[in-house]
């Protein structure tokens, strides 16, 4: 098994040296670190965690806590995001996978007492208001936040996700656009919908009364959708919509099927747009659906970026996302 002073004796150079670059100097000389880090990969060294903490006082582990989030599809790019930073920043991310206010959460927090982490982040599965008590560890609240105001967070910018959305659809021609929004338990459902109402008066109309509530189950609960009586009220009236906005890309591929037993399809009868981005749905669904990607892994990465350098309290990023188009829109 390779050792730093076997390194050293093949770089020709000094332990201390040696020492300097797998902790990371930026002091060492270009040449010579290329030289070490070849040699490094050659024989696959692997430095001890243990000693560097001894040596660093500082243990280099940062700890994930993953509400339901490493179970979902869509947020996954949560915990990928924040690995990536992880790794590149020579720390060891400790992911659980946890139930807030079970057994789960209490061993996950033992465990990284134990470790002694640095900082915590904790991740919700959808853009809430969360309790988080003080334990000593800073945290960083990811898709989530405290009302305190004790802990930095790092949320979608759900405002700037439905105006953004919503004035490309009007720029696209549309003028009658309904939006079907989350259920009114969903911090998302509110900003999003003053977005929508703001971006449509931006462009002159008036679309607080386009708004319906379409998810009927509360948060957290297994989804049950209004969509099929509320598109029986709008495809009836005088006035009926040329766009379906909806809340998620779940409750498109809804009112993709209800459109289509009307005979209605989307696309070419009616326009249909979304929030989420969602693999592999938004790409499956025929026509592809065109939506407002969730800006997950730069959100991971920028918790995991304010878990290591540090971030003031009560900071908060909205992240804002990307729109994807495909011919649905």
């Amino acid at each position: 098994m390779s050792t730093q002073r076997e390194i050293a004796r093949r770089a020709k150079t000094s332990l201390k040296t040696v020492s300097r670059v797998i902790n990371r100097d930026p002091l060492v000389n270009a040449e010579t670190r290329a030289r070490i880090e070849a040699i490094i990969a050659e024989t696959g060294y692997e430095p001890s965690q243990a000693a560097r903490m001894m040596r660093s006082q500082r243990s280099n582990v940062i700890g994930f806590l993953a509400d339901g989030v490493a179970t979902t599809t869509s947020s996954i790019d949560l915990v990928r995001g924040a690995q990536d930073v992880a790794w590149e920043r020579g720390k060891q991310m400790m992911l659980f996978n946890i139930e807030r206010g079970t057994q789960s959460a209490d061993m996950a927090d033992s465990q990284l007492a134990a470790f002694r982490a640095e900082a915590i982040i904790y991740a919700a599965i959808f853009h809430q208001e969360v309790d988080i008590a003080p334990t000593g560890v800073p945290h960083v609240l990811l898709n989530c936040f405290d009302k305190s105001g004790r802990h930095a967070a790092v949320v979608p910018d759900d405002y700037q996700l439905a105006f953004e959305l919503t004035r490309i659809i009007y720029e696209r021609g549309y003028r009658r656009p309904v939006f079907l929004n989350l259920g009114t338990d969903i911090v998302a459902s509110h900003l999003r919908g003053k977005g929508f109402v703001d971006a449509a008066r931006a462009a002159g109309y008036e679309a607080s009364g386009r708004m319906h509530t379409a998810v009927l189950s509360p948060a957290g609960a297994p989804t049950k959708f209004g969509t099929r009586a509320i598109l029986a009220e709008v495809l009836g009236a005088d006035e009926k919509p040329d766009l379906i906005l909806c809340g998620q890309d779940i409750m498109a591929m809804n009112v993709y099927f209800e459109l289509g037993e009307l005979g209605l399809k989307p696309g070419r009868d009616i326009a249909v747009a979304s929030f989420d981005n969602l693999d592999p749905i938004a790409g499956l669904l025929q026509p592809g659906l065109s939506t407002m990607e969730l800006p997950y892994y730069d959100m991971g990465r920028a918790a995991m970026t304010l878990a290591i350098d540090g971030a003031k309290e009560g900071q908060t990023l909205r992240l804002k996302g990307k729109f994807i188009e495909r011919h649905s829109l």
